[in-house]
């Protein structure tokens, strides 16, 4: 009797206190593989995509400009070509780049990445500037390129329906279409001083307020700083976004190096009859030497004659004398 009162009282137990032990350990072996995944993803994501050279990039999007009736020949470029294929090229950079367009992720592993998405929107800013610049009527006025400029003016954050990264796909289809009928010369384009002067204005005006923002990234800094995109004025940059504004820099310099490697092919009269061909060749240099590779893993922003490196600062005196080259061209563009 008392051997079968043990056996029940056993029994009993297991049924009151199950083990369950068994169930956690595929569970967490999922979730460090999940996360694992999510890194590996996160650090191939964070890549820069390379350089391209602006004088292919004709090429190549006008063969993409096929279904528009365009011709991928290889007749020289007309004026407005080469910058209208640089544009298109870095649009694509933001869209088909590995993980695509971050900036308004909402999920893992885009939600946790800030250095890219930063680094989109430079890029995404320098965009819109050539494209406003396209659709000026001193320079196209076409229907093509205003479409394309209202498509980029979504907000770069949007992910409902319509979707930022859809937006700006219609934006590079209508810049095809134009692209096309550029090759077809079917449209306009005004290569004359006006309209590159129009253009570097614009560039200017993004390059002081990104300036103003990295300034306001140094330490102990009482500077105030702009938000570019909604035109608020903000505070200090507070420490966890200096990488943020370094990045948003980086995108906006790498952008601005392509597009004026294009339009000095498509202003080379201008450019020549102003006399700024050496300022302007100093200007790329200058734009060349703010991509040089970070070495540091993280973004420094060290005080004074410290022992660390203020990376802000940094690229705030690359960015401020582009500026002030910028003044020099334009000065010189507006005396013709």
């Amino acid at each position: 009797m008392a051997l079968f009162r043990k056996r029940e009282r056993h029994q009993r137990n297991v049924l009151e206190s199950p083990q369950y032990g068994w169930i956690w350990k595929p569970l967490v072996a999922l979730l460090v593989i999940y996360l694992v995944v999510c890194v590996a993803l996160g650090v191939w994501w964070s890549q820069r995509p390379d350089d391209f050279n602006v004088d292919d990039a004709v090429g190549v999007q006008r063969g993409a400009s096929q279904s528009s009736g365009a011709e991928a020949a290889s007749t020289a470029p007309r004026p407005g070509e080469t910058v209208t294929a640089t544009t298109l090229t870095l649009l694509g950079s933001l869209l088909d780049k590995p993980g695509g367009y971050l900036r308004n992720d909402i999920a893992p592993p885009g939600l946790w990445l800030d250095n890219m998405p930063s680094w989109e929107h430079g890029v995404l800013g320098q965009v819109r500037a050539m494209s406003a610049t396209l659709n000026d009527p001193i320079a196209s006025d076409d229907d093509d390129v205003q479409q394309a400029v209202d498509a980029l003016a979504t907000r770069s954050d949007a992910w409902r329906f319509p979707s930022a990264e859809g937006r700006y796909q219609e934006a590079r289809e209508a810049l095809r279409d134009y692209l096309g009928r550029l090759s077809e010369q079917q449209a306009d384009f005004s290569p004359d001083a006006p309209a590159l002067a129009a253009w570097l204005d614009r560039v200017q005006t993004r390059l002081d307020q990104q300036t103003q923002r990295l300034a306001a990234s140094v330490g102990g800094a009482e500077r105030r700083s702009a938000d570019i995109e909604t035109g608020e004025d903000g505070e200090s940059t507070p420490w966890w976004r200096i990488d943020n504004v370094f990045f948003e820099a980086r995108g906006n310099t790498w952008a601005l190096l392509h597009l004026l490697k294009a339009a000095k092919r498509d202003f080379a009269p201008a450019i020549e009859e102003a006399g700024v061909g050496k300022t302007y060749d100093r200007l790329i240099d200058e734009l060349e030497a703010s991509q040089a590779r970070v070495w540091s893993p993280v973004v420094l922003n060290g005080s004074g004659f410290g022992i660390f490196a203020n990376h802000s600062l940094m690229m705030a005196n690359y960015t401020l004398r582009a500026s002030q080259l910028i003044q020099e061209i334009r000065s010189d563009l507006g005396s013709q």
